[in-house]
């Protein structure tokens, strides 16, 4: 195995930390945040991130997938006194402002529609942001803990000097299935900064969240080709059971292939014109030689706790992966690209609507009345 730079013939890269910067003795400057855009499912568990709006005093805005969660989320956003919008984010939108040609793409067919979601409501709140005239935003999720007023704004001030700043999250691990089972086979798997827990400079950041697993990855690719993503520090996240429905692991291999596949080129000092066909054919490769190395390593094992379902979601995860091919590869590419082009231009005609009111109404997300603190 290879975690670094050297990476010869390795067929998994444990680490992509070399590729980010570091921000050891960052000092916290108040008032640089503008608000906290939490996605979320789950509106009980809104506390932490209701309190930690209230206690930096920036705006919230939580983006739901359905009425009912909506409904449910509004006491949270009462409680915070301050500027908020509590909305849920309908599939329509996809119909305008957030079409894309890689939400067509034949492999959208296959994926759950929960990455397709978290996109989307991640996506929105971008747009959000740039029709209130924002400049530093906070993703977080609803089940990140341990997080200060103190450290957000420690990272919304690196935001001066890099593009985003994220934190890395240690417990629970932060992972795909297939790098879960590799850490539980005994490999060093590192976690990397997402959209977690993420600062965001939004008059620097063009670039969107592609409907795919790790579309927090694809998001800040071009920051992290560029060097300016940083590390803010170190935060924990509820615990989970990766390998409790093997159909997860299936539903996370094409985003988690195509996401090592162009970091990997990072750490090569390729570019994205790099990932040609060969290249696939090669990350394909590498990536079946990854999950029958770690099941084999498992396999020599069998008295350790969880094996028997982390196998069952390697072989999960090994299916989904003979069904993608290097052609898929290159043509998702090529569309996340063009994508992007046709984004940017989007964001270049947004008007400034001033106000989250002005901004929900522009975006036609449903915003009654008593969803809205100004």
């Amino acid at each position: 195995m290879d975690a670094g730079s050297n990476l010869g013939d390795s067929f998994h890269i444990e680490s992509h930390a070399t590729l980010l910067q570091q921000s050891a003795g960052a000092e916290a400057v108040p008032g640089l945040l503008d608000a906290i855009i939490v996605p979320t499912i789950r509106p009980a568990s809104l506390g932490p991130a209701t309190m930690l709006a209230s206690e930096i005093g920036c705006a919230l805005v939580v983006l739901c997938s359905t009425p009912g969660q909506a409904a449910q989320a509004l006491p949270a956003c009462e409680a915070t006194g301050g500027e908020a919008l509590v909305t849920y984010v309908p599939r329509s939108i996809d119909d305008d402002l957030l079409s894309f040609l890689t939400s067509a793409h034949p492999e959208n067919d296959i994926e759950p529609s929960c990455h397709v979601d978290i996109a989307r409501k991640r996506n929105a709140g971008l747009l959000l942001a740039r029709l209130c005239g924002w400049r530093t935003i906070m993703y977080l999720d609803d089940d990140i803990r341990d997080l200060t007023a103190s450290a957000v704004s420690r990272a919304a001030a690196l935001t001066t000097c890099f593009q985003a700043a994220g934190f890395g999250i240690s417990y629970y691990p932060d992972n795909s299935v297939v790098c879960h089972a590799h850490r539980l086979a005994g490999g060093q798997q590192d976690t990397f900064p997402g959209g977690s827990a993420l600062v965001v400079d939004v008059t620097q950041c063009d670039t969107l969240f592609p409907p795919v697993y790790n579309e927090d990855w694809l998001f800040l690719f071009d920051a992290v080709q560029r060097r300016s993503v940083a590390v803010a520090g170190m935060l924990s996240q509820l615990e989970y059971r990766p390998f409790a429905h093997s159909r997860r692991a299936a539903s996370e291999e094409f985003g988690d292939l195509i996401a090592e596949g162009l970091y990997r080129l990072i750490h090569q000092g390729a570019d994205v014109s790099d990932a040609t066909y060969s290249y696939w054919q090669s990350a394909l490769e590498r990536r079946s030689r990854l999950i029958d190395d770690v099941a084999a390593r498992l396999l020599q094992d069998e008295d350790a706790p969880l094996i028997g379902s982390a196998l069952m979601s390697l072989a999960a995860a090994r299916k989904r992966l003979t069904a993608i091919s290097a052609l898929a590869c290159v043509s998702f590419i090529r569309a996340w690209r063009a994508d992007l082009d046709a984004w940017r231009d989007r964001l270049a005609h947004l008007p400034v609507a001033g106000d989250l009111t002005g901004a929900a109404k522009f975006l036609d997300l449903p915003a009654p009345e008593s969803c809205v603190n100004q």
